[in-house]
């Protein structure tokens, strides 16, 4: 049996990434992932950077085999996952971040733990504690509602991170303030990258239409408890 290894990757700078990430990603000969071609590129960048470095690197980069993993067909593909487990070792990762954090691979590791497959989680980057870590916001308790589901709420005393597209974050925002107009909102975007914008609503642009949101955005909502004096 193969190791499972569960592998944050940068959510912008690819200079975020640990060293035993790139280790990892050097090494194993089997990458599941979301777009092949994108994790290519990522591979080969680390690789450029850091490979004449790194010992021990057992799969050259390119004989290596890339399985992809999506949303639409994570149930087919994990069956591919799991027969290159019998034998090698798999890194499973996200286009950006940490997986299964509103990105698929939860079924391929439900389904490897029950197999008795040895699952191995390699922390990194993730855009909710990187947008909560500088929000401003309270860290101490928050709940996480990935892309804003049908049905939800923001909790008083507690932040709440959402997920959302640019195009759609106009509508999503005028929705938190319809339910919840004295809410204090962040919003977070380009995490990272040359162009990193970490706002605070209230005071922003944004408001009277003029702020241009570019890249995915996180968005963080604090709500406080109006029984409390």
């Amino acid at each position: 049996m193969g190791i499972l290894y569960v592998v944050a990757t940068p959510i912008g700078n690819l200079e975020d990434i640990t060293i035993r990430a790139i280790k990892t990603l050097l090494s194993v000969p089997v990458i599941a992932c979301e777009d092949t071609r994108h994790t290519g590129f990522l591979i080969k960048h680390i690789f450029d950077l850091y490979g004449a470095s790194i010992a021990n690197i057992q799969a050259p980069i390119s004989k290596k085999k890339y399985i992809s993993v999506r949303d639409w067909n994570e149930a087919e593909a994990k069956e591919k996952v799991l027969v290159e487990l019998e034998y090698n070792d798999v890194a499973l990762v996200s286009d950006a971040g940490t997986p299964l954090i509103s990105d698929p691979g939860f079924k391929l590791v439900r389904e490897a733990r029950a197999r008795g497959i040895n699952v191995v989680p390699i922390p990194g980057a993730s855009a909710v504690v990187t947008a909560l870590s500088a929000s401003g916001l309270p860290t101490n308790k928050f709940t996480f509602l990935g892309f804003l589901p049908k049905k939800w709420e923001i909790r008083p005393e507690e932040t709440t991170v959402i997920y959302e597209s640019p195009t759609r974050t106009d509508k999503t925002l005028a929705k938190i303030l319809e339910r919840y107009p004295e809410a204090q909102i962040v919003i977070a975007s380009e995490m990272t990258k040359i162009y990193e914008r970490i706002i605070d609503y209230e005071t922003s642009k944004m408001r009277n239409g003029n702020e241009v949101i570019k890249g995915e955005v996180t968005i963080l909502v604090y709500l406080k408890d109006s029984g409390r004096s």
